[in-house]
């Protein structure tokens, strides 16, 4: 594969969600080396904050992505990096996620009833909805994203996917989502 020209060569494939975030291994601890990208639809996942509230996300597009470790702070956007090893080992893309979005969100969205970023988010930047969601709710961290999977579903209101970040936060939202 040559090396990639825009946005819309950037692998970003449908994968099996356990696979996507990480979970078809038994860990202990998330991995911090893990730089996996693409999207999945969950029938529901558990959004976890610091306070151990958990809001539970029914029908949700899951959009796994890496913010770039070496990214200058942005107060309304974050810097992506995308590792394409289909182009040689350890080569690597950055994009801004509102480029992103408004270049592979709309066919992506379907009729998802919402759309989970399952992306750190280590400055705290304040996203807007991106066009391209249209009136489908954005959720995404402040914060670093740990993805668990609690299979007994930790009780019948419970998913057994589980993403943990500090806070949680609506895209266009003043503030955190209790």
């Amino acid at each position: 594969m040559q090396p990639l020209r825009s946005i819309a060569e950037i692998p970003f494939r449908r994968r099996p969600a356990l696979e996507l975030l990480n979970l078809a291994i038994d860990r202990d601890q998330p991995d911090p080396d893990y730089t996996g990208s693409g999207h999945a639809r969950l029938a529901a996942v558990a959004l976890e904050d610091a306070a151990g509230l958990c809001r539970v996300i029914e029908d949700a597009l899951v959009l796994a992505l890496h913010s770039c470790d070496l990214a200058a702070p942005r107060a309304d956007d974050v810097e992506l990096e995308f590792f394409v090893d289909e182009v040689a080992r350890g080569y690597s893309v950055t994009a801004l996620l509102s480029t992103f979005l408004a270049a592979r969100l709309a066919p992506l969205r379907g009729d998802a009833r919402a759309i989970v970023l399952a992306m750190c988010n280590p400055y705290q930047a304040i996203l807007a909805p991106p066009p391209a969601a249209g009136a489908t709710p954005l959720w995404y961290a402040f914060g670093d994203v740990e993805s668990w999977l609690d299979p007994d579903g930790r009780g019948p209101a419970r998913p057994p996917v589980r993403l943990r970040a500090p806070a949680w936060r609506l895209a266009g939202a003043p503030e955190a989502v209790p």
